[in-house]
């Protein structure tokens, strides 16, 4: 049979083999896409139903959130915040949950916007509300007068940081010098709040106090009494110091200028051929004669002082004779050499007259 068929197309013809091929292959591509077709009508992919699962039910709590930034020291107003939804497990502990709690109250630190307000971040402890509540427990309140020149044109306002000068002026100078650094301003005139200004939109403002008279602050005693005297010598400036300086404290600097009417020392006129000094010469000592006695004598009532003087000895064994007395021819033995004012010895003389 297979001999036949193959004798068959030996005798067929290039064109009839052609077509035959064609047709072979035809029927073969048909039979290839039956059977695909049938095996994939015999696969049945049975896909498992979704599970419906149930949504946790979550708590929620409506707390107080800021809207806007909101910096220290200012007065909570109803525009600068907002109430939210926020899961239990988020909210922290002391939050707010009311406008009423926290309206035109005072904050203490900065809060940004989306934070929550609590307790801890505004002032609602009534025992520290207040002056008094704004004073450290080591330092004391002090105040002195200032103005607009010396109190930073109002732009200092309660909880800033200034650095205080003293400036005194004599005839004809004036010196500056850093009295105490870092100091803690707690009031202006009677402001102790220094608010920031919250517009219709809620972004908030400061403006500088007007007119400022009185600067209160928190200073250890040993300053306090430091202020005071310095104030009494001179006038005290404010240095208001940046949010982030450099540094706390700098070292203690002073200034002095003169004024130009001050007078001027007067200094010696230097010659231009200055002669040296030369020493002085030595004068000799003059030797000095030792004092000659004088005698008085004295002649019945009236009193002679005689114009000889009497030489000194010029041994102790030498005797000096007295000179001769002018009356009667007699002369008198020689007297002792004694004071004249002896009463006895004049009474001798008198009776050898």
């Amino acid at each position: 049979m297979l001999q036949k068929i193959i004798n068959k197309l030996n005798d067929l013809r290039p064109r009839q083999l052609l077509i035959l091929a064609c047709a072979a292959a035809f029927l073969m591509f048909v039979t290839l896409i039956v059977a695909m077709n049938f095996i994939t009508k015999q696969e049945v992919v049975v896909m498992p139903e979704p599970v419906k699962e149930e949504k946790p039910i979550i708590e929620t709590t409506s707390v107080v959130t800021a809207k806007v930034n909101i910096p220290p020291r200012t007065r909570i107003q109803e525009n600068m915040l907002e109430m939210k939804e926020v899961p239990n497990i988020l909210v922290p502990e002391g939050a707010i949950t009311s406008f009423d709690d926290v309206k035109n109250v005072q904050i203490k630190v900065s809060i940004f916007s989306g934070d929550i307000l609590t307790i801890q971040k505004v002032f609602n402890d009534t025992a520290n509300e207040g002056f008094i509540g704004s004073i450290p427990s080591d330092c004391r309140a002090v105040s002195i007068s200032v103005s607009e020149i010396t109190g930073v044109a109002g732009f200092a306002k309660p909880g800033d940081r200034v650095d205080l000068l003293l400036a005194e002026k004599t005839n004809y100078s004036a010196t500056t010098n850093i009295l105490l650094q870092n100091v803690p301003l707690l009031s202006v005139n009677q402001d102790t709040a220094g608010s920031n200004i919250v517009d219709s939109s809620g972004v908030v403002t400061s403006s500088a106090i007007s007119n400022p008279t009185i600067a209160t602050f928190a200073l250890p005693p040993q300053d306090v009494l430091k202020l005071i005297s310095a104030s009494k010598l001179g006038e005290i400036y404010m240095m208001l110091r940046p949010s982030n300086p450099t540094a706390n404290y700098v070292p203690d600097m002073e200034y002095t200028i003169d004024s130009i009417s001050k007078p001027r020392p007067e200094t010696p006129a230097i010659p231009s051929n200055p002669v040296p000094n030369m020493p002085l010469p030595q004068i000799p000592a003059v030797p000095v004669a030792p004092p000659v006695p004088k005698i008085d004598i004295i002649l019945g009532d009236e009193i002679v002082q005689s114009s000889q003087d009497v030489a000194p000895a010029k041994s102790a064994g030498a005797n000096s004779a007295l000179p001769a007395i002018p009356s009667g021819g007699s002369v008198s033995a020689p007297q002792p050499d004694v004071p004249l004012s002896n009463v006895p010895v004049m009474n001798q003389i008198r009776k050898n007259l």
